[in-house]
């Protein structure tokens, strides 16, 4: 045999070694595939209002394979109290190389109105516990599409309207054609966090007559589960207003009222924009001399 086709053959033999090798490595690397590990972190806070809560949780996710891993998508399971009230299935395209980590984002916003309708019970409650499941879907070589499980519990807040009503409407100092009176309002604050009034507009109507509106920017601290009182002068010039008001005043019978306007409340809570609150209520009064 020639020099020349013993070159021939130890080179294609080599060659057919090469690729031997390269396909069991090839084989070695695919059997030998893992499954991305999850991490759910602890759930951000991102909004809170009197009429929801709006949350983010985030899952890491590290790819120990040194080939890509692609995300597709994944579905979610969210109760609170132990009892069902989210649940759905989102497309999410996410890509993480080769022995990288990435972060998928899952949003929640809950309306206070919803879980107060579904749960009766958490409407005297500071905060609930929730459970949230993921099962986050990979395309993986041989596997295929691989469904991988993760979740998490903890306990969220509960946000309660505060409640403002008319307390008293005392005289203090009356002659033929001015009247000086205190309108106290109550407000009530049934939440675990305190609050702080900011501004408040009002308009009072005795017997269907304005006897005073404004707007006052007094600070007043309102503790949790507290009740704190407003204290806003009046005086009304019965020269203008007539004999009527007179009577009313100094009158025994009691009034109709109607206390209407709109407070913003701040609070200690970094997320919690501050709280438009209007109000409208009426009823009776007697005038305290």
């Amino acid at each position: 045999m020639k020099l020349d086709e013993l070159k021939q053959i130890f080179k294609a033999g080599s060659l057919v070694t090469m690729l031997l090798f390269i396909q069991c490595a090839a084989l070695q690397e695919f059997t030998s595939i893992q499954k991305p590990t999850l991490n759910l972190e602890d759930v951000q806070l991102t909004g809170l209002s009197l009429e929801k809560i709006n949350l983010v949780f985030a899952v890491a996710i590290e790819n120990p394979n040194s080939f890509a891993a692609t995300l597709s998508g994944f579905d979610y399971d969210f109760k609170l109290a132990n009892a069902p009230f989210l649940n759905g299935k989102q497309d999410k395209k996410l890509t993480i190389a080769g022995g990288g980590k990435s972060t998928l984002e899952v949003p929640l916003s809950l309306k206070f109105s919803d879980i107060y309708q579904t749960y009766q019970s958490l409407k005297n409650q500071d905060s609930t516990d929730y459970q949230i499941s993921l099962g986050l879907v990979f395309d993986l070589p041989v596997l295929g599409k691989t469904r991988i499980p993760v979740s998490k519990s903890g306990n969220l807040p509960l946000v309660k309207i505060p409640k403002i009503k008319l307390g008293s409407l005392k005289l203090k100092n009356l002659s033929l054609t001015r009247a000086d009176l205190d309108l106290i309002l109550e407000l009530e604050n049934p939440n675990p966090f305190s609050l702080a009034l900011d501004k408040l507009n009002y308009e009072l109507k005795i017997n269907n007559s304005t006897w005073a509106s404004g707007l006052t920017q007094q600070k007043l601290q309102i503790q949790n589960k507290e009740k704190s009182e407003i204290l806003l002068p009046l005086s009304l010039n019965l020269f203008e207003m007539g004999r009527t008001v007179y009577g009313l005043i100094t009158g025994d019978r009691s009034l109709n009222y109607q206390l209407g306007g709109g407070m913003v409340l701040d609070s200690p809570i970094s997320v919690m924009a501050p709280l438009q609150l209007t109000f409208d209520e009426s009823g009776k009064l007697n005038i305290i001399k």
